[in-house]
């Protein structure tokens, strides 16, 4: 009896310890959101061409927008505060993942899209995710999660989804 009591004893401050690790990070505005998906309306446009997808779905917590790759597609991830680094992978319906290399990983005042200078821009294109699974239903959709830094050590990753079937 003693014993389970000290282990749940344990437990609870455990507990008590990531919750507020969690709360000193969150009023730290160290976090990031996902705003959502650019992408061209006609084929071949840059990247300050795009437009911002107002299709999609839910999946539980993630956001699912309905884009084209023609020839790519931006995902918009807000820090709440500037963030020291930011890498990202793709991952397809067969839990097969990839990097995105840091050249397709944009920083705020440099991704190109005019409306979102102070976020983060992942941009997917035809020949990174060439070598994913991508179909129809449940395998149109793409996940990228994003992995944050920040320079006291503190991290945080975020998730949002493009569904290429629409």
């Amino acid at each position: 009896m003693r014993v389970t009591t000290r282990i749940l004893g344990l437990a609870g401050v455990a507990l008590v310890g990531l919750a507020c690790g969690a709360l000193r990070q969150n009023l730290r505005s160290q976090f990031v959101s996902y705003r959502g998906a650019w992408s061209c309306e006609e084929p071949g446009c840059a990247e300050s061409s795009t437009v911002q997808s107002k299709k999609g779905s839910n999946r539980g917590e993630l956001r699912i927008n309905q884009v084209r790759l023609q020839p790519h597609a931006g995902l918009v991830f807000y820090p709440g505060t500037p963030v020291s680094g930011m890498t990202a992978s793709v991952r397809d319906c067969k839990g097969k993942s990839k990097e995105v290399p840091g050249d397709h990983i944009k920083a705020p005042g440099k991704n190109g899209i005019g409306s979102e200078k102070d976020s983060w821009v992942v941009w997917i294109d035809e020949g990174l995710v060439s070598d994913l699974q991508v179909g129809s239903g449940d395998c149109s959709v793409l996940v990228v999660t994003t992995h944050a830094s920040w320079s006291d050590g503190s991290t945080y990753d975020c998730e949002g989804a493009i569904d290429l079937g629409g």
